[in-house]
């Protein structure tokens, strides 16, 4: 969002992190991208509605948008990060450097890459700016991922990422994006978003290593530098690509060690790591313990999908074990306040 714009407040609503517009404005949407200044035009009849979220972290930059009109968006894309750019939904097909795209591609833009892309009718899409040492760290392939001044990763939108992105949607989406959430929470939300954008590259064959096979004794060496890394890290915000480089490996091998130990892949061990972390803090029943802010605080943005992932992997609810805790706390006090009752064999 500019801070020096005059728009009127009939084109536009500003909240902390995010931008209503009620009619199409250039000069809003040309900071739709954090970092960059990009053009835009309107390329169907009729009112223009849209959002758009930002949020940034230490190292990474999110815009989270949605445009009820077909817009074309052109410009140049930050000098120092990659851009990693998903088309989330949309009425139609999208079209990207003059290609055809759907719903669910990925769309890798180097430092210094050039943005051109029309997006349908009701077109929802995530952008994601980072270092590329980061995708580096995780084995990316540089020449599987950065060729050209574009490159699109097709695929349909996983079962994971879709996920992903509903549990993310509260903290990074539109309208406000992130409102109530602090640095850590919003460094949470980022490294969780790139995780599962690295490991949908991993499956659209972007690393340099897909299809080596590991061998029993490299899956044994990745699994215990990984677990001795989670022990030494009791942190919400493990990063998957500072667990690829304490297993010295790529995020394609990390995965297949992982499946084959655990039955889980690593976010999913990760995720049920922070479950774990949240019961524990309600298990210990203290007087100002709040299932949200607990929640939240491990990364759990979208609470109702929280509340269905712990009650799944723990057959009760989270505000079940909180007052169960607080009851079996009270209890013990009740008891020692009372002290030890007499009776026979007592003097």
């Amino acid at each position: 969002m500019n801070p020096n714009s005059t728009q009127t407040a009939a084109s536009i609503e500003t909240h902390r992190r995010g931008t209503t517009m009620q009619s199409f404005d250039p000069d809003v949407m040309a900071v739709a991208l954090q970092g960059v200044r990009l053009e835009h035009v309107q390329l169907e009849s009729g009112v223009f509605r849209g959002q758009i979220a930002h949020t940034a972290s230490a190292d990474a930059r999110v815009d989270w948008g949605r445009y009820g009109l077909s817009v074309l968006s052109r410009g140049d894309l930050n000098t120092e990060m990659v851009t990693l750019m998903v088309g989330i939904g949309g009425h139609g097909d999208w079209r990207a450097h003059g290609q055809r795209a759907v719903t669910g591609d990925i769309v890798v833009f180097p430092e210094r890459g050039e943005l051109l892309m029309a997006c349908p009718p009701q077109a929802q899409w995530l952008s994601m700016q980072v270092p590329r040492h980061r995708l580096e760290l995780a084995g990316l392939s540089t020449h599987r991922c950065f060729s050209g001044s574009a490159h699109r990763m097709p695929g349909a939108i996983h079962a994971s990422l879709q996920q992903a992105l509903d549990d993310l949607a509260p903290a990074l989406a539109p309208p406000g994006g992130a409102l109530g959430l602090g640095d850590a929470e919003i460094n949470q939300a980022h490294n969780e978003l790139l995780s599962v954008l690295l490991s949908e590259l991993v499956r659209r064959g972007g690393a340099g290593d897909a299809g080596v096979s590991i061998s029993p004794g490299e899956r044994w060496r990745v699994i215990r530098r990984a677990e001795e890394f989670l022990d030494g890290n009791d942190s919400p915000a493990v990063r998957i690509d500072d667990l690829c480089v304490a297993a010295c490996t790529s995020l394609s091998r990390l995965e297949r060690a992982f499946r084959e130990a655990f039955g889980v892949g690593p976010r999913r061990l990760l995720t049920m790591r922070r479950l774990a972390a949240v019961r524990s803090e309600l298990l210990r029943g203290q007087a100002d313990a709040a299932v949200t802010e607990i929640a939240t605080r491990w990364g759990f943005f979208h609470l109702g999908q929280f509340s269905k992932e712990y009650r799944a992997l723990f057959a009760e609810r989270p505000s079940d074990t909180l007052r169960a805790s607080r009851g079996l706390l009270a209890s013990n006090r009740g008891e020692a306040w009372a002290g030890p009752r007499g009776g026979a064999g007592t003097s």
